[in-house]
């Protein structure tokens, strides 16, 4: 569960009424046994009962968002969840499930607000990184670019942000940045792709020794061989003569966030 509830216990008797045993209490608590059981069409039913007993009740409010969201009935989910945040502004787990939902609705405006309501809360770069390859991919580069920026400066593990920035710079014409960017993706994790998008960019900046070692290493990866292999012998041709790099055959832009486009292998 994304929220907690710690029950106060109540003086009197051992056999004493307690407030999970009032109505809507009870209701949550067979609710919540039902998402146990995975039984969400259940747990939601019987969280709308408690809504009906106690209509601030926060927990039903959530967990009625959550069994929506595993039934990807994404309008009640965010429905739920925006009644969550209305009751409690500050719940860092609210916020960001109902960015979640609004994402699934292609709400970009309304998730990205949510998300960056959940950010101010509890800063986690996971949650970061969702919202900044959302914003990339609803084309809203300069909101996107602030959040990687942030992530930049944490020096994330993440190469996929890395890849994201390079592809970016690249489609600025950005070449330097584009190169460090997406060096930086290929040396936290050896991947094709990345290695040759590297190579891409060392040859538009004519740095044809290093795009040959890029070259090199995304050959070693079956999903990149036969065109990194291609590459490979048009770099060795030309550095026999003038410094003058030529670009691959296909190159940039990426296709999605932290996936760039490399030449399609041959059936």
């Amino acid at each position: 569960m994304g929220l907690a509830f710690c029950a106060i216990a109540t003086a009197g008797t051992a056999g004493a009424q307690g407030i999970w045993d009032d109505p809507a209490f009870a209701l949550y608590r067979q609710a919540v046994e039902a998402m146990d059981r995975k039984d969400y069409a259940k747990a939601s039913e019987l969280s709308g009962q408690a809504i009906a007993q106690q209509p601030t009740h926060v927990l039903a409010h959530y967990l009625r968002g959550q069994a929506a969201m595993f039934q990807s009935r994404w309008e009640d989910a965010a429905a739920a969840f925006a009644k969550v945040v209305e009751l409690y502004p500050g719940s860092f787990a609210a916020q960001r499930d109902l960015g979640g939902a609004s994402e699934q609705l292609n709400r970009v405006d309304d998730a990205a607000r949510a998300y960056e309501a959940a950010l101010a809360l509890r800063d986690q770069d996971d949650l970061r990184i969702r919202l900044a390859f959302m914003l990339v991919k609803a084309g809203r580069q300069p909101r996107a670019l602030s959040h990687l920026q942030t992530l930049v400066d944490r020096d994330t593990k993440t190469p996929e942000v890395w890849s994201t920035l390079g592809r970016l710079a690249y489609e600025k014409n950005d070449l330097a940045g584009a190169e460090k960017a997406f060096t930086r993706a290929a040396t936290l994790r050896d991947d094709g792709r990345a290695w040759f998008n590297v190579g891409v960019v060392r040859t538009r900046l004519n740095d044809l020794p290093g795009a040959l070692q890029a070259y090199e290493k995304a050959a070693q990866h079956g999903e990149t061989r036969e065109p990194a292999q291609k590459e490979v012998a048009k770099v060795r041709e030309a550095m026999k003569g003038p410094r003058t790099g030529t670009a691959p055959d296909r190159v940039l832009p990426g296709s999605a966030p932290g996936q760039p486009v490399v030449p399609p292998r041959r059936n």
